[in-house]
């Protein structure tokens, strides 16, 4: 249950998540050139959240809405799924915690069992600061103007099997990113909008229960 419910919600952020994994492994030397993005600090992020999965050869879309929550300091992040089902997990450095309506239960899982976890914690802090580098071994940044950062796989690397590009849209003010786009090699995407940002405010205690009172 746990694994299919963490696929089903955040594959988009999992397919980064191993793109950065491949990434730390790789010995080619590569010159970050544009993948750091001047945002302001953030110590945490709040946000809601549409997240578009559009399968291509289906012709199928799913859309997923709730809110994000970031904290830097303590290694932190947050999803509330509110449709359309009530999902709810908390990922740290030492573990992924999640909880959904349909079993109401809470399932943990360890980072020493799952290492992925910590580096998709500590990697998320990354690229919500602007922070790219370290998917520069296996993709290529480019400008879209000033708003957009595209980063396509490098051709003939491990993740251009599986990955077409990434596509970091960042808010007016130049504050956060406001969206994220993935395109599959099979043509689909995930597209993942966010609204409601806020920056550098405490985020209420209560956020970062898994299991609703």
């Amino acid at each position: 249950m746990c694994f299919r419910k963490l696929t089903g919600f955040f594959r988009g952020f999992l397919l980064v998540c191993v793109v950065v994994v491949i990434a730390a492994d790789s010995k080619e030397a590569v010159s970050p050139i544009d993948t750091q993005i001047d945002l302001p600090d953030i110590a945490t992020l709040q946000a809601e959240f549409t997240q578009t999965k559009q399968i291509a050869l289906l012709r199928h879309r799913a859309v997923i809405t709730g809110e994000l929550y970031i904290e830097k300091k303590n290694g932190r992040m947050a999803w509330h799924v509110a449709s359309p089902i009530r999902y709810s997990c908390v990922i740290t450095n030492e573990s992924l915690t999640q909880w959904d309506i349909d079993s109401n239960r809470q399932v943990t899982l360890s980072a020493d069992r799952y290492p992925w976890l910590k580096v998709l914690s500590r990697n998320m802090e990354d690229w919500f600061s602007g922070n790219f580098r370290s998917m520069s071994s296996e993709f290529t940044a480019k400008a879209g103007g000033k708003h957009e950062t595209l980063m396509t796989a490098r051709p003939g690397s491990r993740i251009a099997e599986f990955i077409r590009s990434i596509e970091f849209h960042f808010s007016d003010d130049g504050s956060s990113i406001s969206r994220v786009i993935f395109t599959e090699v099979n043509g689909d995407t995930t597209d993942i909008a966010f609204s409601n940002i806020r920056i550098n405010q405490p985020i209420p205690a209560e956020k970062w229960k898994v299991k609703p009172n």
